[in-house]
């Protein structure tokens, strides 16, 4: 069974985001609510979408490094949580993607 992730969480407990997202097999696909998001974060998911867009792959590895450094977590339905990997959001469409530590538990 795999349980819905709710929301990001940052190092300090706080929501950073709000999830609606299903499971796919390998990883959570979905939409994204920023509206709480730091503008620290929001910049950073800027810049990681204007790379894919723009097709700037030699980029990409300092700005998800930098998301990386950030530690969010999922929380989910059941109020457990993992680290998020792989994390994708497009700030534009309200896209995201992500696994966690644990996605072939939850």
């Amino acid at each position: 069974m795999h349980y819905r992730p709710l929301y990001l969480i940052n190092d300090q407990s706080e929501k950073v985001a709000l999830l609606d997202v299903k499971w796919q097999g390998t990883h959570f696909e979905g939409t994204v609510i920023l509206e709480n998001t730091p503008p620290r974060l929001m910049k950073l998911f800027t810049q990681f979408e204007e790379i894919i867009e723009g097709q700037m792959f030699g980029l990409l590895d300092d700005v998800e490094e930098k998301i990386a450094e950030l530690g969010l977590i999922v929380v989910f339905e059941d109020r457990s949580e993992s680290p998020a990997t792989d994390l994708q959001v497009f700030p534009s469409t309200h896209s995201v993607s992500f696994a966690t530590i644990h996605s072939d538990t939850k």
